[in-house]
């Protein structure tokens, strides 16, 4: 996290696809030429980061902000000897998202970046910083529903999920609390698997007053020889009862369908583990059998692609 005064912004544009916004810089640029970038620029003397968002945003784009929707992330660079502190925003903007204004004399084009195409962002850098490659791809894996803003988990998502392991209701189902170092090794590998497999957790906060809600998303895990997609999810238990569970399991399942193109798929619970089976029947998932997982006793369910 970055210390002291705020000097730049920049804002994470997303489509209904969930692609993010980013521009090339001219090649006339005396700061990092040729080099995608998104939107966002320098906070002026008497502005507040917010107010320079938008501003940079009706700028560089045409567009007008609508909604600052989160922070992604507090950061410093440096260029010259000179280190800038940046903060990024996930947002929501009204415009033509087919018509940016490209601003004249500093970007030369144009495109939307998705999980094919993330190293975009490194094209034309000679520095090799990937910092701003992942920043932009923490705003592509991130999802929003109803209630929930889902961000993929990576080392940064360390502490948040040692919280949700305190939780004495959340322990006894993973065999007592999780230390701040098996959080940590936690959360390394879930960011691991979203850069090498294409898929994770997510940590999943409220829409409205950004409070920890759970964990949830998508494992690649083999069954009967074969790698299937397992959808799951952790709620707070002071929480429960409220269908966060479900909107967690829908939102995964969506991007599983959706997004990675799955035929199927599975969830796993204990045998009597009621309130998780309720939740894969509210989900549409259907019980297929009896099972050993990781050499526990389980049940297992499935839904196919519609």
């Amino acid at each position: 996290m970055g210390t002291g005064r705020v000097a730049c912004v920049g804002a994470l544009i997303r489509d209904d696809r969930n692609r993010v916004y980013v521009h090339r810089r001219s090649a006339s640029r005396r700061l990092l030429p040729g080099t995608w970038d998104v939107v966002g620029g320098h906070v002026e003397e008497g502005e507040t980061p917010q107010q320079a968002l938008a501003r940079e945003i009706a700028e560089e784009t045409g567009w007008r902000l609508r909604r600052i929707e989160a922070e992604v992330a507090d950061w410093e660079w440096s260029h010259d000897g000179v280190v800038r502190r940046e903060l990024d925003y996930l947002v929501e903007v009204d415009g033509d998202l087919g018509a940016p204004r490209l601003e004249d004399g500093k970007h030369d084009a144009n495109a939307w970046l998705g999980p094919d195409n993330l190293d975009l962002m490194m094209a034309g850098r000679l520095d090799g910083d990937r910092r701003l490659r992942d920043i932009a791809a923490r705003a592509v894996r991130t999802r929003l529903t109803g209630r929930l803003r889902l961000e993929p988990i990576g080392p940064r998502s360390a502490g948040d999920l040692w919280r949700l392991h305190q939780d004495e209701a959340v322990a006894a189902w993973y065999g007592g609390r999780w230390t701040a170092a098996t959080a940590q090794s936690r959360a390394a590998g879930f960011g691991d698997a979203w850069e090498s497999l294409g898929t994770g957790k997510w940590m999943a906060y409220s829409r409205a007053d950004g409070g920890l809600v759970g964990r949830g998303g998508l494992s690649r895990v083999p069954v009967d020889g074969q790698e299937r997609l397992e959808v799951g999810w952790v709620v707070r238990s002071g929480l429960w009862g409220r269908g966060y569970a479900t909107e967690i399991g829908r939102a995964a399942l969506a991007f599983g369908f959706g997004d990675l193109g799955a035929r199927q798929v599975v969830a796993f619970t204990g045998p009597r583990n009621a309130r998780s089976r309720a939740v894969m029947r509210k989900l549409g998932m259907r019980y297929a059998r009896d099972i050993t997982f990781l050499g526990e006793p389980g049940v297992l369910y499935e839904l196919d692609r519609a």
